[in-house]
């Protein structure tokens, strides 16, 4: 499995992923998504935690019809593992939709929609399974106010933005 590199997303949210999503990384993200053991999720923890500061992690919440259907929630899972090594908490401030279009495999052409807030932390990291656009994420910080948000995701896919790491 390959690292990714800290990558710049639209709206300036900052994205660092534990691994590239090819190979071998890319089938564990699809275990973890549908059902799967959740070690992944430690190694994915494993991987991100030193590169991360210690602020308030918020997962980027399954749509339920998802979460029913699969009965796991890949951010919640990786924000729990991710909790325990940073020592700080996970803040659930993002309102989980009922349902939305499936994006993975599909056309991401579509926006995202907003995200409905309670109780949003100064600073945070927000965490999903796979980074393949952006678009989630973008939307998520939009959500949240991205002037205090970077995100940490198991696996990126997106290429087509500047690259933090670059110099």
């Amino acid at each position: 499995m390959r690292p990714a590199p800290e990558m710049l997303l639209a709206g300036e949210v900052r994205v660092l992923a534990a691994f590239a999503h090819e190979g071998a990384a890319r089938s564990l993200v699809h275990n973890l998504k549908y059902g799967g053991p959740g070690s992944y999720a430690d190694l994915v923890a494993e991987m991100l935690a030193p590169r991360l500061p210690r602020v308030p992690l918020v997962p980027i919440p399954r749509v339920w019809t998802r979460l029913l259907k699969h009965g796991i929630d890949p951010a919640e899972t990786i924000a729990g593992r991710l909790s325990r090594l940073l020592g700080v908490p996970v803040v659930g401030c993002m309102e989980r939709p009922l349902h939305r279009s499936r994006r993975a495999g599909t056309d991401h052409s579509s926006m995202v929609g907003q995200f409905r807030t309670t109780a949003v932390p100064s600073e945070m990291i927000l965490v999903d399974d796979v980074v393949t656009t952006g678009a989630t994420i973008v939307a998520a910080a939009r959500s949240v106010g991205p002037s205090r948000v970077r995100a940490a995701a198991a696996a990126n896919l997106v290429t087509e933005v500047s690259s933090l790491s670059a110099s």
